[in-house]
């Protein structure tokens, strides 16, 4: 058995044997980063000459269809078997959704301010980031990239884990992203409870969506009634946002402390409860990872145990 197997094993024990692992992981990362617990899962390589319509068949099959409000993850390596152009890809989810649905991605930036403050041991509160809507680099891959290049796309000014979309909801679901004081990334303003509140189906193509289902933060963050206070919770950002128009502002906004998303997330117990349930479904086709949820289903799981911060868990001790 891998280390990645053997760790995946451990932790779906129980999750306080998950969070108990995540933080001998942390404390120790410099040695034990090759089993890191966020790339636990191996993801498998598209066979060549994948036929990425077989791909969205099971999209189909999951209830994809015309009209839809879908949220994609993906990763082009996982994708390269197909023959098809990042381009190519865009242009049949698009078709997958019809001129009646929106089609959004998660364009993540990455910020050489951090970096550099990484570097120097400068905490990342004290920094101001510079985030362009149209000229920072996207580390979230090809297929976001590609979409917020194209002429109709619209994207959010909230420059921690925004989203890029075209469609007739493209322009509601950006409009609000920083409104409200010191907004957070999945707050109720943000474009991710916009999608909850529109009916949005979440789907990963050549990655797996356990890992990468970033719509469970608003579970967190939209409702006001979460277990921890916003001290214990966030940390402050303040960037400087230059929009389309070179037009620039100051803002600063809430953002999850970094303990929470490494060393409290039982996320291999949360992925095991979601599949149990049938609220997460997963697939390798043509040696594509594939995975597929409804938004609403996933917040309404969470929601429930809500009172207990589920996800997360802390030792008496902590």
């Amino acid at each position: 058995m891998n280390l990645g197997k053997l760790y995946n094993s451990l932790a779906s024990l129980s999750p306080y044997m998950e969070i108990a692992l995540r933080q001998i992981y942390w404390s120790n990362v410099d040695r034990l980063k090759s089993i890191n617990p966020n790339k636990a899962k191996h993801q498998p390589k598209a066979k060549d000459k994948a036929d990425f319509n077989h791909v969205v068949e099971w999209l189909k099959g999951c209830g994809v269809k015309e009209g839809d409000l879908l949220i994609v993850h993906s990763s082009y390596e996982g994708l390269e078997g197909t023959g098809l152009s990042p381009e190519d890809i865009i242009e049949q989810l698009l078709e997958l959704v019809g001129p009646t649905g929106t089609l959004c991605m998660p364009v993540i930036r990455h910020f050489k301010e951090e970096k550099k403050a990484k570097k120097e041991g400068t905490p990342l509160t004290d920094i101001v980031c510079k985030y362009d809507v149209k000229r920072t680099l996207v580390s979230s891959g090809m297929l976001p990239f590609t979409l917020m290049r194209r002429p109709e796309a619209v994207t959010s000014h909230f420059p921690l884990n925004p989203l890029c979309a075209i469609g007739p909801l493209a322009e509601e679901m950006m409009a609000h992203n920083l409104d409200g004081d010191n907004p957070s990334p999945h707050g109720p303003n943000s474009s991710w409870k916009f999608c909850v509140d529109h009916g949005a189906k979440i789907c990963a193509i050549g990655t797996s969506l356990e890992h990468h289902n970033t719509c469970i933060h608003v579970a967190e963050e939209a409702y006001g009634d979460w277990r921890w206070s916003d001290d214990e919770w966030y940390d402050l950002r303040t960037f400087e946002v230059v929009d389309e128009n070179k037009n620039s502002e100051i803002v600063t906004v809430k953002n999850r402390k970094l303990k929470w998303g490494t060393r409290h997330i039982a996320e291999i117990n949360l992925n095991n409860a979601e599949k149990k349930a049938g609220i997460v479904k997963s697939s390798v086709i043509d040696g594509v990872t594939v995975g597929f949820a409804e938004a609403q289903r996933v917040i309404s799981f969470l929601r429930a145990k809500n009172k207990n911060g589920y996800p997360y868990f802390v030792f008496p001790w902590q």
